[in-house]
């Protein structure tokens, strides 16, 4: 399950407003999803994967070279497969490829009918959300069936469950998206490894009102990936402290408790999913983050904290492979974050349940969130750009020699 690109949705502002009229040529003059990747950066969004961004037909009449600085080689243009295929799009298509930039298509209803435009791409998205039958006319086109589509790479998206998964891979797919991978996977053996014990145990100590930092040393020193991990994080840009932490009682002297509970819970939540696949890290640190950030929008800003916690726990149960029911038995946690985590109820559900619909670009439960508490396009914008940033600052290496 190693990541292998991201696909980067948006929705304009003011699709947010019930009132606003529809632009039919939204997008002609500048293509948000582009200034977006420009001021973000292409690597803070996917930590050097490539990153499909979608256009429109009418995009393509513009100049997106000139809105994008970004090498090709990191992005890739992806098509509806409802656009005209014919002039002038195919030159618009064959000039930007000319010029090292690769394209995918998805939506698409008729293949004969697309041809021209299917057969410049490299990349053919199939969703699999409500229509199974793509996976027949997947049998037909496939590389196995017929060399018409021999050297695309075909890639099945919407895929939410683990059975779909292995079905999908099994039948050919190279790629697949969806929330497969943040599922507690099937085991026979749901024992947890004495490392991963560990790990809980030192979790907990730390949660205590008035923990002993005399413990918390002797356990981290039983599992140095734990040592290692903390002081990278401590060390990184986002805390900007003036000088390089190089040890656990260090960190405690200059941050105090509260800091080194938030980062020592941090750095363990991430090191339960070591076994897993890497992209569980990045979400629940997203996750988090987000969560934290939307904390005022939501006026709860005074459950910042628990709202972090809330978002790195929500793939506790990936993490440990039981339900989450039973993997919030052995850590320490709020009524609130185990209320939204188990039974979607409480306070905090409102924020858990947008960002889900956030992170699957499920605009119009994001709108009707939005609309129930009074909060604008361009904060919640800028609460998830924060966000990428930060956790793009964290996982930045850190000199310790300096």
């Amino acid at each position: 399950m190693a990541v292998k690109a991201y696909v980067f949705r948006y929705q304009s502002a003011h699709d947010y407003i019930a009132d606003a009229p529809a632009r039919a040529f939204d997008g002609v003059v500048a293509l948000p999803g582009l200034k977006i990747v420009e001021d973000v950066g292409v690597d803070a969004l996917t930590n050097g994967s490539p990153l499909f961004v979608a256009v429109s037909h009418f995009s393509l009449l513009t100049d997106l070279t000139s809105q994008c600085t970004q090498p090709p080689e990191k992005l890739v243009f992806l098509l509806d497969g409802e656009m005209p295929p014919e002039e002038p799009f195919l030159s618009c298509i064959k000039d930007l490829k000319e010029k090292g930039f690769t394209f995918a298509i998805e939506n698409v209803k008729n293949f004969d009918y697309m041809e021209p435009v299917v057969q410049m791409c490299d990349y053919i998205m199939m969703s699999f959300k409500f229509n199974m039958n793509n996976l027949e006319v997947f049998r037909q086109i496939s590389p196995k069936a017929t060399a018409r589509y021999k050297n695309h790479i075909f890639i099945a998206t919407d895929v939410n469950s683990i059975s779909g998964f292995h079905r999908l891979k099994e039948n050919g797919f190279h790629y697949l998206e969806g929330r497969f991978y943040n599922m507690p996977m099937p085991a026979d053996d749901t024992a947890l490894s004495p490392v991963k014990i560990n790990r809980i145990q030192l979790m907990n100590t730390v949660r205590e009102p008035d923990f002993s930092i005399e413990e918390v040393v002797k356990i981290v020193s039983r599992d140095p990936s734990i040592s290692i991990s903390l002081l990278q994080l401590i060390n990184s840009p986002h805390l900007g402290l003036s000088q390089k932490v190089k040890s656990v009682q260090h960190a405690v002297a200059l941050l105090g408790q509260n800091e080194v509970r938030k980062w020592v819970t941090t750095v363990i939540a991430q090191l339960l999913a070591d076994d897993k696949p890497s992209e569980l890290t990045r979400l629940s640190l997203i996750r988090a983050k987000f969560a934290e950030n939307l904390s005022r929008y939501f006026e709860q800003a005074m459950h910042n904290n628990a709202l972090f916690l809330m978002g790195l726990f929500s793939v506790l149960d990936v993490a440990l492979n039981m339900p989450m029911e039973d993997a919030l038995r052995l850590i320490s946690v709020t009524e609130d974050v185990h209320a939204a985590l188990v039974h979607r109820k409480g306070k905090f559900v409102p924020i858990y349940e947008f960002i889900l619909a956030y992170e699957q670009a499920d605009w119009t439960a994001a709108k009707n969130i939005m609309a129930m508490h009074v909060i604008r396009a361009e904060d919640v914008f800028n609460a998830y750009i924060e966000t990428v940033k930060w956790y793009d600052t964290i996982i930045s290496p850190v000199d310790f020699d300096e």
